[in-house]
């Protein structure tokens, strides 16, 4: 991902001598500022995406259960019945929980929520999720068990409170009428590589990603990660994994290579993997094509200002913005 520093800007500020109370320099910080956070968005949007799919698998949400929640019983996957997750009104209606599961013989549910980054009102959240399904599933006055899960990937600690108690007043005279709420946080910085690559599991690998730090280590696990694929559709959504999540931190000769290797991998009539490589490196040779021609037009800008041609005429023939050939012109001087 493409993102600028603050050393980024001040080199900025003083190769083209930008004043900061400038209207120019507003107009570059803001458009940087939204398109890092667009950026941002689409990449977490992608994650999300992953999580869930792999979760709406009854096998993987099982294993997911079993391996990473401390649940006394061993919980089966036919045991499991996928719940639907549009139920949130209010305050909330543009929010849904991304999984939610009950036991086939037990009201019991399980409420699984993806976060990249920390959210200080998670406890309010879980809340509200928790009281619409204990409304939705109230049955004979009687109230279901939700377990609140939280999976984090983001790279800093998360330290949020866990527990409703931790944000509510204490009094002495009144600690017995105090309510409680918490949920389960799952999360990659309580885990080793070696933990998780063992637990040989999807979503495991997933969390592997998200904890790998250097281009060198994302590539390493992800091949062991490869090797480990036994079937069509753990390689389908390994291919989904490579191209939303690792594609986004390492080059394309990588991704190639990648997705090469699972070609070979299991049922070998991988036609629609074989068009995919061939439409991901048909996508790079244009945007290398665009790029060029984008350098060709501001050489042809350059020779404009160069003859002290108006901005305007310049404008009107290369079909360059006034910013950019303003900023054109200021790397000229």
């Amino acid at each position: 991902m493409k993102y600028i520093t603050y050393h980024d800007y001040l080199r900025y500020r003083d190769e083209i001598g930008l004043k900061e109370e400038s209207e120019e320099y507003k107009i570059q910080i803001k458009t940087t500022c939204e398109l890092e956070k667009k950026e941002i968005k689409e990449i977490n949007n992608k994650h999300d995406k992953v999580f869930r799919k792999i979760l709406s698998r009854s096998d993987e949400m099982a294993k997911f259960l079993n391996q990473f929640l401390d649940v006394k019983e061993n919980i089966r996957q036919e045991e499991l019945i996928a719940c639907s997750t549009d139920f949130i009104t209010g305050q909330y209606q543009d929010k849904h929980s991304d999984i939610l599961y009950r036991l086939r013989n037990k009201a019991v549910y399980f409420l699984v929520e993806h976060q990249s980054s920390v959210d200080f009102k998670m406890i309010e959240r879980i809340g509200i999720y928790v009281e619409e399904i204990m409304k939705r599933e109230r049955k004979n006055y009687k109230y279901p068990i939700v377990v609140p899960i939280v999976i984090y990937t983001g790279s800093r600690k998360w330290n949020a409170k866990m527990t409703l108690a931790e944000k509510l007043y204490h009094y002495k005279d009144y600690k017995e009428y105090e309510i409680n709420l918490k949920y389960n946080l799952i999360t990659i910085h309580n885990y080793s590589f070696e933990e998780l690559i063992k637990k040989q599991t999807l979503f495991s690998y997933v969390m592997l990603i998200e904890k790998c730090e250097t281009e060198k280590e994302l590539i390493s696990y992800t091949n062991k990660m490869i090797e480990k694929i036994e079937n069509i559709e753990e390689k389908e959504q390994m291919i989904e994994i490579i191209i939303n999540i690792i594609a986004s931190k390492i080059g394309k000769e990588h991704i190639i290579k990648m997705m090469k290797k699972l070609e070979k991998k299991g049922d070998k009539s991988m036609s629609p993997l074989t068009k995919l490589l061939f439409e991901l490196e048909e996508k790079w040779k244009r945007e290398g094509k665009r790029e060029g021609a984008l350098q060709e037009i501001l050489k042809v800008a350059k020779n404009m200002l160069d003859r002290n041609m108006k901005i305007e005429e310049i404008q009107e023939i290369t079909g360059l913005s006034k910013e950019e050939i303003k900023s054109l012109a200021q790397n000229k001087t």
